[in-house]
C-alpha cells in the first residue's frame, strides 16, 4: 500500500543541546513520543496511509520554551524541496505567516499543539479531509 508523505511544519525545536537542526525534516523515528506536540497529533495517524515528517521554521534549536527564534524563510524553502509532498500542514502562526510569505498555500492551518487554541477535533477533522483527499486521487487513478 502507497504512503502518503504528510509534512508537518512547527515553531521550533526543542533540544538538551544548542546547535542546529542537521536535517531539513525528521520522521516519527526522530522524537519523543511523549512530547505534548507530538503527543497531540501522532495518535490522530495511527491507522492511515500517511507518513508524517515534521518541519521547523528555523534550524535553531532552543533549549527552553521561551527561547523563540527568527523565522528562516531559506530553511522553510528547503525543507518543503526536501521530498514531494503529499500534504503540508503548518502546527503554528510563525509556520503560517512563512508559507504565505513564500505564497505555498498550506493544506490546513492549525495552532501549536501546545496553545490554549488547540482542539483535538481539528486534528481529527484534518486527517478526515487528508482521507477525502486521499480518496479523490486514488478514484481517479
Amino acid at each position: 500500500m502507497k504512503k502518503y508523505k504528510i509534512l508537518i511544519v512547527l515553531e521550533n525545536f526543542y533540544g538538551y543541546r544548542r546547535g542546529k537542526l542537521r536535517r531539513p525534516t525528521y520522521d516519527v523515528s526522530y522524537i519523543n513520543l511523549k512530547n505534548a506536540t507530538y503527543s497531540r497529533i501522532i495518535p490522530y495517524f495511527a491507522d492511515t496511509d500517511f507518513e508524517l515528517h515534521f518541519g521547523e521554521t528555523t534550524p535553531e534549536i532552543g533549549t527552553h520554551k521561551k527561547e523563540k527564534f527568527p523565522v528562516d524563510l531559506d530553511w522553510i524553502k528547503k525543507t518543503i524541496e526536501s521530498d514531494v509532498w503529499f500534504a503540508i500542514i503548518t502546527c503554528s502562526k510563525k509556520a503560517e505567516e512563512g508559507l504565505k510569505t513564500l505564497k505555498i498555500e498550506p493544506f490546513i492551518s492549525l495552532p501549536h499543539p501546545i496553545s490554549w487554541k488547540w482542539r483535538k477535533q481539528m486534528i481529527i477533522d484534518c486527517v478526515t479531509k487528508l482521507k477525502e483527499k486521499q480518496n479523490e486521487i486514488e478514484k481517479s487513478l
